[in-house]
């Protein structure tokens, strides 16, 4: 596993350096901030949706418990066959437009690095 994490990480590093040398600071800039602003309007929607189903669906299990929202991912056990096929897709395309926001951070300060190299 750690293997892994270091491949990602260099592949990570490698795509950064890429982008910076085919892009001009400024692109990368805008490149970024349309990813996050575009990956925030679909994001932002999806996990409300994703939240009140699993509302709905908690509040019809036996044991809900206090404070669910806190960490709504640790109680994606208590739910039933059915209601996973409801709730759990709003989560993961919700975790998706999170990591499309990261990415959009990750471009806009590449960017940054980028055009303070040049001054």
């Amino acid at each position: 596993m750690a293997e892994a994490v270091w491949v990602g990480l260099l592949l990570l590093v490698l795509g950064a350096i890429t982008a910076a040398r085919m892009f001009a600071w400024g692109e990368l800039i805008e490149l970024g901030q349309a990813l996050m602003l575009r990956a925030s309007a679909l994001g932002i929607p999806l996990e409300l949706c994703y939240f009140a189903l699993l509302a709905l669906a908690l509040r019809k299990h036996p044991a809900c418990p206090r404070g669910w929202y806190w960490r709504s991912f640790e109680h994606h056990h208590l739910l039933t066959r059915a209601q996973r096929l409801r709730v759990l897709p709003f989560f993961y395309l919700g975790a998706l437009a999170f990591l499309g926001i990261a990415i959009g951070i990750g471009l806009v300060l590449l960017g940054v690095l980028a055009a303070l190299q040049q001054r």
